[in-house]
């Protein structure tokens, strides 16, 4: 479903990053790294914000629209409600509508100006206009943020109806690792500018903590 094929990025001529991975469909991929390492880069320039180096084909093409991304520092219409942001991220009158979204949002947020909610119901409101959209590549920077557990819940439920059709992957990142839940089939870890694939390690134990300690974390002294 997805091919990266040397991905670089640099700055001030201090190389970020060079990866190469490939992700399949109905994939959630949970992307582990530090804090600086690059991964919101990653998005940005996946969702073609940033400019960069190589080759992401989608499909075998290029597709700008095959991605749909929720970054940790969102940007909305303050003064436009809930469902007015949706229907324009989206392109789409009815978006609001939709049962991806609707399932997500409470009815009062989608007449609320979005200016007016809470953190937590910014943050859902996002994520429901990502998992309505006809985006083959869902990514997720910090997803979890904001989120109290009822909500985080609902949208891993949400997640995973759409995982069992098969029809689109999940990239995400988080530094609250138990928000994952059961979601993840697949774990890369970033460090030092490149991607190790530890989804064996993963899912020999199913302990995203303890692979994140072994693969990730910097522990010399």
């Amino acid at each position: 479903m997805l091919r990266v094929d040397r991905l670089r990025k640099s700055f001030e001529g201090r190389k970020i990053f060079d990866l190469t991975f490939t992700l399949g469909p109905g994939e959630f991929c949970v992307l582990l790294g530090e804090n600086g390492v690059g991964k919101t880069t990653l998005f940005r320039c996946l969702l073609r914000l940033e400019n960069y180096d190589g080759s992401v084909h989608v499909e075998g093409t290029q597709r700008r629209a095959a991605f749909f991304g929720v970054l940790d520092q969102p940007m909305m219409y303050a003064a436009w409600t809930a469902a007015q942001n949706i229907r324009y991220l989206l392109n789409d009158s009815n978006a609001h509508l939709l049962p991806p979204a609707a399932r997500l949002l409470e009815p009062s947020w989608s007449r609320a100006k979005v200016g007016r909610l809470s953190t937590g119901q910014r943050k859902m409101v996002l994520l429901a206009a990502a998992l309505a959209s006809r985006a083959t590549i869902v990514l997720f920077d910090e997803f979890a943020n904001g989120l109290d557990q009822g909500a985080r819940a609902l949208f891993r439920e949400s997640v995973r109806e759409q995982l069992r059709k098969g029809e689109r992957s999940f990239i995400a990142t988080g530094h609250d690792l138990r928000a994952f839940g059961d979601l993840p089939s697949r774990v890369l870890a970033m460090r030092d500018g490149s991607l190790t694939d530890v989804t064996e390690a993963y899912l020999a134990r199913r302990d995203m903590e303890e692979v994140y300690e072994a693969y990730v974390a910097r522990t010399d002294p």
